[in-house]
């Protein structure tokens, strides 16, 4: 088991690295919500009448907590009664729509009035604009549509994808599934494309941008896919507890594979709304999957099939994934291309995350003896992985300050 002589530099050595590594997971624990991700992405619908404009902007409930003004005011708007949230769309919804979002016609402001807010589902809350006065009064009119909506509280990493339809009807008239007919063209804001321009008729939109190329779409989707799984840590910890325990390449290439295979197969299926579980449900296993792998390292030495083990959690962990995806993809033709753009996406994050993991458990082997290595890392893993347990069971949000 190692040189039982060993000196105090070598102990204070090992005990550096160690705390080194549990501020890591730790720090990165405290800077993220109880769901582990920061998920930056959104989604919109606009709908070009004969002389208004209605949107619904879909965004998951923790990019909705940071508006401006619902911390401030200490709303929890997942629980808040319906006279408080009459009182945050009112007092916070609305001012922020009018401060972060811009329509003008024939260089004319048009305010977009705030009409509905609701939970449309466990990850997506809706909030629907109207413009009802839109001023299409011309032949031909020039519409412009400056969307700053979250970028300065995700440091510009919010994406909102946009769907174009020309459709005259009222916010409560708009069908779910709205004909492929209507679809006129997607756009994409981000903080370095916030500006949509387009010319629209009094019978609805007469000409508008092509789009991205597929090629700019599947490079979007592959970055998408990235950024998911690089800021989903609970994803993160679950790979690091896998081969922490010192596995040979042989099983490490085996625990890649199954991970891979199984959650790209839950991915697809929950993005194409094959198959649906319940968020909540999916995110407790994660963070059950996270506590199991850990304690298995700590009590016992050597484990055999844990690509098995793998495969199981890893249907799971591609329901989550496909949080970051579900539902903001709709109405296209290349529904497909773009599901497995963002699962490209995301074996590419998880793989530069493998190739960071792996160096720096070899350099630690070298120093020191890995089966402390092991310990150290797991009880770390554990506590984190258990933290988002008991914050996911009863819906707590424990580090949050």
């Amino acid at each position: 088991m190692g040189d039982p002589d060993i000196s105090l530099p070598e102990v204070m050595q090992f005990m550096k690295y160690c705390l080194s590594l549990l501020l890591l997971l730790f720090s990165l624990s405290l800077s993220i919500p109880a769901s582990a991700h920061v998920d930056t992405m959104g989604a919109s619908k606009w709908y070009f009448g004969k002389n208004n404009i209605v949107a619904d902007i879909e965004l998951g409930p923790a990019l909705v907590a940071e508006f401006k003004g619902i911390k401030e005011g200490h709303y929890l708007i997942e629980t808040c009664s319906d006279e408080e949230f009459r009182e945050v769309v009112t007092k916070v919804i609305q001012p922020y729509i009018n401060e972060k979002l811009s329509i003008t016609v024939n260089d004319t402001p048009r305010p977009a009035k705030v009409t509905r807010v609701n939970r449309k589902s466990d990850i997506l809350w809706e909030i629907w604009l109207a413009v009802d006065n839109a001023g299409f009064d011309k032949p031909v009119s020039q519409v412009k549509i400056d969307y700053r909506l979250l970028f300065d509280e995700t440091d510009d990493m919010h994406m909102n994808l946009a769907y174009i339809y020309s459709y005259d009807a009222a916010a409560q008239a708009v069908p779910e599934n709205m004909p492929e007919s209507a679809f006129i063209t997607r756009n994409d804001f981000d903080a370095n494309s916030h500006v949509w321009e387009a010319s629209v008729k009094g019978t609805g939109m007469a000409r508008a941008p092509s789009g991205k190329s597929l090629w700019g779409n599947i490079a979007e989707f592959i970055l998408s896919g990235i950024t998911h799984i690089l800021t989903g840590y609970d994803h993160i910890a679950f790979l690091l507890a896998l081969i922490v325990i010192g596995l040979s390449v042989r099983e490490v290439l085996k625990i890649i594979t199954a991970f891979t295979i199984a959650h790209s197969i839950t991915l697809l299926l929950a993005t194409l709304q094959i198959i649906s579980l319940n968020s909540r449900f999916v995110e407790i296993v994660i963070a059950l999957s996270i506590c199991y792998v850990a304690l298995e390292n700590l009590f016992r030495k050597k484990v055999a099939y844990r690509w098995l083990i793998t495969f199981g959690f890893g249907l799971i962990h591609g329901f989550g994934f496909a949080s970051g995806l579900q539902e903001l993809i709709v109405g296209k033709s290349d529904l497909l291309v773009s599901v497995l753009s963002f699962n490209l996406g995301v074996e590419t994050g998880q793989l530069m995350i493998f190739f960071i993991m792996l160096p720096v458990l070899h350099l630690l082997n070298k120093r020191f003896e890995f089966r402390r290595i092991t310990v150290v890392i797991s009880v770390a893993v554990f506590a984190i992985g258990f933290t988002w347990l008991v914050e996911r069971v009863f819906n707590l949000n424990l580090w949050s300050f």
